[in-house]
């Protein structure tokens, strides 16, 4: 039989008529380093508390390596689970080696001193933390990272075998958060099981091996870093579009907001993108936000463009690397296009390799489909075809595509039609 670190069972917790947590469930094993993640006001400091003894839970039972907390006194559950505050107001004119020693206190009985055991404990989370320089230092002296790492000295002199904290790494530049974090990993490293509450997907992503989604007061996720933590499910939980990398060095995911809110579920209108080389990809997110449906293509693998859109979830017609389009997927972009509202040609260069995405256009026009572009495509710069490209531009322009001065205008032009 699994013996869980810490469990909780049918969990409800209110703040008078305002329902916070509903019917929260889970189970963590010793030495898991847990990352809660979630939108602002969705439970997660409210959870945090409730393991503590802070708060007292409406219904619902908290198990700490299978006792019922309920069974236990305040000093015993003191001595299984520390918790580190977001922010502390701790401004006593005291030393830090007196507050790190204050983590001993569910050890004493009565009028108890420090004894030598005390003080291993607190030299020992010097040591750890490696806050051995401030021992001597008024607290109050501290940075905002220094004294960080102080009150995880203090939780760690209390000798949990569960360390909760609340958004540690908020407020500090990217060393310190750093820093932190390392000092949590080893820690994990000693089986100290670990939940801490972030902002930070990438932190989670880097540092925990277990992440748990927390939105409206309900775990609507969990699981191992490696297999639950993907831009779908991030994407679920803030309702925000990412674009997920694997890191180079760690070779864990690595989440990039995009500033975009998700794509709606019924698009104004659809566009086709012909682009290539890069310029579509700036296209793509404009499109996104304006609330319209893209697909692209052709593009060649591997091309930025093509990457791009891949991670954007968008439809793309792809040719193989370097090759110039064949006829077949000329026809496959036909039937792709052919799904969409408009047509759009992002300028950009033009060579023998991509000139027949100018052929793709001038059939969809001879099919009926607005064919749209750039006044800044005409500028013969961009081609590299003898002229070639800027003649078929014209053609379609002679057979009334839209040509714009600006983008804004075209959004506007869409937006219009959409209207009608």
């Amino acid at each position: 039989m699994v013996s869980f670190s810490l469990s909780v069972k049918n969990l409800f917790f209110s703040y008078g008529d305002r329902k916070v947590l509903h019917n929260v469930n889970f189970n963590i094993q010793k030495g898991d380093f847990v990352g809660i993640l979630g939108p602002n006001g969705s439970g997660k400091s409210t959870l945090l508390h409730l393991l503590s003894g802070l708060l007292m839970p409406d219904t619902g039972s908290i198990f700490i390596s299978g006792k019922n907390t309920q069974e236990l006194s305040r000093k015993n559950w003191s001595q299984e689970i520390a918790i580190v505050f977001q922010e502390t107001n701790l401004n006593l004119d005291l030393e830090c080696y007196d507050v790190i020693m204050m983590g001993r206190f569910p050890h004493w009985r009565r009028w108890q001193k420090e004894n030598q055991q005390d003080i291993d404990s607190v030299l020992n989370a010097l040591q750890i933390t490696n806050t051995q320089q401030f021992a001597n230092r008024p607290f109050r002296e501290l940075s905002g990272g220094e004294k960080q790492r102080v009150m995880i000295a203090r939780a760690l002199a209390q000798e949990p075998n569960i360390l909760l904290l609340d958004e540690p790494t908020s407020h500090l530049d990217i060393l310190h958060q750093l820093d932190i974090m390392r000092i949590l990993f080893l820690l994990q490293k000693k089986d100290i099981t670990i939940l801490g509450v972030f902002h930070d997907i990438n932190l989670v992503s880097q540092f925990c091996n277990q992440v748990m989604f927390l939105k409206k007061g309900v775990i609507v996720h969990r699981g191992l870093v490696g297999k639950s933590l993907h831009a779908p499910q991030v994407e679920e939980l803030f309702d925000v579009e990412f674009l997920e990398e694997i890191h180079p060095y760690s070779l864990r995911p690595f989440f990039m907001p995009l500033g975009i809110v998700k794509k709606i579920e019924s698009p104004s209108a659809s566009i086709h993108l012909i682009c290539g080389g890069g310029s579509g990809s700036n296209f793509m997110k404009e499109f996104l936000e304006a609330g319209f449906s893209v697909s692209v293509g052709i593009v060649n693998q591997f091309d930025s463009d093509q990457e791009m859109a891949s991670k954007l979830g968008i439809p793309v017609m792809i040719e193989k690397p370097f090759s110039p389009i064949s006829d077949d997927n000329f026809q496959k972009a036909i039937n792709l296009a052919a799904q969409s509202d408009y047509i759009f040609i992002a300028p950009g260069y033009w060579g023998r390799g991509n000139l027949k995405n100018l052929d793709l256009a001038i059939s969809l026009q001879e099919r009926g489909k607005k064919i749209f572009f750039l006044q800044d495509s005409l500028d013969r710069n961009w081609d590299y075809t003898e002229g070639l490209a800027i003649n078929k531009l014209n053609l379609l322009a002679q057979h009334h595509a839209e040509v714009f001065s600006s983008f804004t205008e075209l959004i506007d032009r869409i937006k219009k039609d959409c209207l009608k």
